[in-house]
């Protein structure tokens, strides 16, 4: 089996990958599309290319034989897709029509999940039920929208073996985002600081999953061939902004009460985000309970007390 994934730079495609290499066959070969060369040195080849480059996606594809693909680069700050709205379209609604076009005029691949969002659903009434109107406001939420249907269009028009994933907040070791509320808590009280929640966002609620139990989920769903269907992963586990520094407070024995990180550029923020799973387990009935918060948590906790992680 040849698998590509996109954005293994990226938290949950690295994640994936090194998942993958764990149970890799003889005559497997993963592949991992990056815009520059990582470094790392693990069970894959590393393939330079950009999503915006149709030729260079059609070049890999057909060259490296690829059976499935998981896509998951993307401009997914949200802060910096509302500063460059063309960009995030570009690269996130555009890019992911090169790369199903690539698929398709190459012939061989055989399935691929694209990484959608849980934000495609807007402001929209929750639990978030996969066949509800989509409500996208901000310029990141509406790029994911648009790329779960232009998948679906791909599917509708061509038979693509395509499906999409809308995850809630996935958290745990590895990644180096420090925008996102678990990583920056975590470093900034073993700095010593206080934590930050943006401004304005305390009682929001949100749905968080483990890292590990994403890729299960993922990794089972790609098994199960759900082509043309929207899917919500999450655990089902919800809390607050507040409720989650305050439970790494605790778990850290740093009693610190949570300060006002500025909202920037008056960025909306949608106050409930929560899924509804009924789908997922319809399509993984023997799927694994998911990992609960505050163990999950403390694994992550434990991660980043051993490593120094890279902020961007």
């Amino acid at each position: 089996m040849n698998i590509l994934v996109t954005g293994i730079a990226g938290f949950l495609g690295s994640a994936l990958m090194m998942r993958l290499s764990q149970g890799r066959a003889e005559n497997d070969m993963h592949y991992g599309l990056v815009h520059d060369k990582w470094g790392w040195e693990l069970d894959w080849e590393e393939l330079r290319g950009d999503l915006t480059n149709y030729p260079r996606l059609l070049e890999i594809i057909v060259d490296c034989e690829i059976d499935q693909i998981y896509h998951f680069a993307a401009k997914s700050i949200v802060r910096n897709c509302k500063s460059d709205p063309l960009g995030c379209f570009h690269t996130n609604v555009l890019g992911t029509a090169n790369l199903l076009e690539a698929a398709r005029q190459s012939g061989c691949v055989q399935g691929i999940m694209v990484m959608e969002s849980d934000k495609s659903y807007g402001d929209g009434p929750v639990p978030y039920v996969e066949d509800q109107a989509l409500q996208p406001g901000s310029v990141y939420e509406a790029s994911k929208a648009c790329t779960g249907h232009v998948c679906r269009a791909y599917y509708k028009n061509y038979a693509l073996p395509v499906f999409t994933v809308r995850s809630a907040n996935v958290y745990g070791p590895g990644d180096p985002n420090m925008s996102r509320l678990v990583p920056r808590t975590i470093t900034r009280l073993l700095r010593g600081q206080r934590p930050q929640v943006t401004a304005g966002a305390k009682d929001f609620l949100r749905e968080f999953i483990y890292v590990d139990d994403f890729v299960d989920y993922v990794t089972g769903l790609m098994q199960k061939q759900p082509w043309g269907e929207a899917i919500n992963v999450g655990s089902g586990e919800t809390a607050t902004v507040a409720g989650v520094a305050e439970m790494i407070c605790v778990l850290m024995k740093k009693l610190m009460v949570a300060e006002d990180w500025p909202k920037p550029d008056d960025l909306v923020e949608i106050p409930e985000q929560v899924l509804s799973l009924e789908k997922l387990r319809k399509w993984l009935p023997e799927m694994k309970p998911p990992v609960k918060l505050q163990e999950g948590l403390r694994r992550t906790i434990e991660y980043y007390r051993e490593e120094e992680p890279v902020c961007v």
